[in-house]
């Protein structure tokens, strides 16, 4: 029901007008999404990890807001209640949205993402709060990567830059858990051959 509803209010990027973001002569050799189910990553766990304190310490902290209304013995005794149960719903949110939210967030990453492969470049699209389309040419001396499984991986990119302490960090890019990995690789290794 939750992700139904997260559906609704963030839709799935338009995956049919890739053409508005082509060059003249581009054209189209593959599009697709990832497949359904779980990306687990280092940071969804360790997201989930610390956000289990907040959650149980709100958790805790409401009920002990309500333990103490059902108790009324004094005007008091409500006002710390109520005091102690709104204290308790932010560290409860924030803790069931750290560790319970990105879990769903992960399950349904694939809602949220759309790529597609030119003759030149590779597009990934993704709307999580708001559109965002990255795009990547495609040059011979690229890194290629083929990771096959029940759902394929293609990296095709690697990112070195600065972060905002200064030090590089290394990103790749990919095309994660789709169908059709081979085609996939087939074509990006064409595009290369051409790109020469």
């Amino acid at each position: 029901m939750l992700a139904r509803l997260w559906k609704r209010l963030q839709p799935a990027p338009p995956d049919t007008d890739w053409e508005a973001y082509f060059e003249p002569g581009e054209t189209l050799r593959w599009s697709g999404a990832p497949l359904p189910g779980i990306k687990i990553t280092a940071i969804t766990a360790l997201l989930s990890l610390f956000g289990l304190p907040f959650l149980f310490f709100g958790l805790g902290a409401i009920a002990s807001g309500i333990l103490q209304l059902f108790q009324m013995s004094s005007a008091a005794d409500v006002g710390t209640g109520l005091f102690t149960l709104a204290f308790g719903l932010p560290f409860a949110a924030i803790g069931g949205g750290l560790s319970i939210g990105t879990w769903v967030f992960a399950t349904q990453m694939h809602h949220f993402t759309r790529y597609a492969l030119s003759d030149r470049r590779a597009y990934i699209a993704k709307s999580w709060w708001r559109h965002s389309m990255s795009i990547y040419p495609i040059n011979n001396p690229a890194p290629l990567h083929l990771k096959r499984g029940k759902r394929d991986t293609v990296r095709f990119y690697k990112l070195r830059q600065r972060d905002s302490d200064g030090d590089w960090v290394k990103e790749e890019v990919a095309f994660e858990h789709i169908a059709d990995g081979e085609k996939v690789y087939a074509l990006f290794r064409e595009a290369q051959s051409k790109s020469d």
